[in-house]
């Protein structure tokens, strides 16, 4: 934390999947991500091709919450994709959107 100011913003890769309306990824139990989860997140996710230039972003602004229900952990233990990180990543964190954004991304620029 930056002393005397709110934390700075916290912005790493991860890999994720999209159940039943929110977005779900894995993280280390006692990760950077997991003794900071803050009420309210930003999660973008972008996609841009090389060859075209073209491509999409989408901005999603949501509630955090640690998956504490061992049903659904199990569920997604057997269907989330791997973690991004070495290590064991057994803690899943939902995201609910609040708000949901996006646009379209160019195309080759002309010369």
């Amino acid at each position: 934390m930056r002393s005397g100011s709110a934390p700075a913003p916290v912005i790493l890769p991860v890999n994720f999947l999209v159940r039943d309306g929110a977005i779900v990824f894995r993280t280390a139990v006692h990760g950077l991500i997991a003794g900071n989860i803050p009420d309210e997140v930003a999660f973008e996710v972008d996609r841009v091709d090389a060859a075209t230039s073209e491509g999409w972003s989408v901005l999603v602004v949501g509630r955090a919450e640690p998956v504490t229900e061992e049903a659904e952990t199990a569920r997604l233990r057997e269907s989330a994709p791997a973690s991004l990180g070495g290590g064991e990543h057994d803690l899943y964190v939902r995201v609910t959107p609040r708000d949901v954004s996006g646009r379209r991304v160019g195309g080759r620029a002309l010369h």
